[in-house]
């Protein structure tokens, strides 16, 4: 089962212009201890499945905005922090961008936003037979098609789960669930093939990495992320602006 990204609390970081870190820091949870984690567990015990879901972290007096995965026995497998917060108030950027093996695969994880940039292909080169994608808002038919690319590029599985869409795309590109304005519960079948590890892979195994720094280096003079994966003062700009235009939205709102 995957829930949207923020599926308790919702998007405080933005949508709501009115919180403060304080109240968040009371809301945050921690892993694996928080509760929302633990009543998960019990669930995943209780019914007998792996659940996927996001919601607000906290580490000492930092927040980010992350997803775990627990399995059957309730134990939490995988854990993420989204690295492109620079729209986000007060939300610290995730500095790993692995997958994870689990026995149902290789899974990769990517929060909302993050999929906008070479973040697939980061997960992809390293194997990753899913990209799990829980997102808050956006993602229409336009991201859809995007995916698709992403799915054939990566030769993997990508699935969504947003607050009101849900989407599944398998490694050729094909829509194997897409539906928009929906809150329901949406239920696929996927088939992770048995295959050699390079197989369908040429695009990785072909790579002149010796060529890709350009890549890498932070060359924009207005970029968002440092060499350490911080905010610069630009990204500081832009989640100032962000939150600017969730507070002028809530009073456009009120009146």
């Amino acid at each position: 089962m995957v829930a949207p990204e923020s599926v308790l609390d919702g998007y405080v970081f933005n949508a709501d212009p009115t919180s403060k870190v304080e109240d968040m820091l009371e809301i945050a949870q921690t892993v694996p201890n928080g509760a929302y984690i633990q009543r998960a567990g019990a669930l995943c015990r209780e019914l007998g499945i792996y659940l996927i879901f996001g919601f607000l972290e906290r580490l000492v007096d930092e927040l980010f905005n992350a997803c775990v995965m627990l399995d059957p026995h309730g134990e939490v497998i995988a854990h993420y922090r989204k690295i492109t917060t620079a729209g986000e108030y007060a939300i610290a950027p995730g500095r790993d961008l692995q997958p994870f093996d689990t026995p149902l695969g290789r899974l990769g994880f990517l929060l909302c936003s993050d999929r906008t940039v070479d973040n697939c292909s980061v997960l992809g080169v390293q194997g990753a037979q899913v990209i799990f994608i829980p997102m808050d808002g956006s993602g229409g038919p336009e991201n859809t098609e995007k995916m698709r690319w992403r799915a054939r590029d990566n030769q993997c599985w990508i699935v969504i789960a947003n607050t009101w869409s849900a989407v599944i795309i398998s490694p050729s590109g094909e829509s194997h669930l897409e539906k928009y304005e929906t809150e329901c519960v949406s239920v696929q079948y996927m088939h992770l093939p048995k295959v050699d590890k390079n197989q369908g892979r040429s695009r990785f195994v072909s790579r002149r990495a010796d060529l890709y720094g350009p890549l890498v280096e932070p060359r924009e003079p207005d970029a968002y992320y440092d060499e350490q994966g911080g905010l610069t003062p630009a990204g500081e700009k832009n989640r100032q602006r962000m939150r600017k235009r969730a507070q002028e939205k809530d009073e456009d709102d009120n009146n």
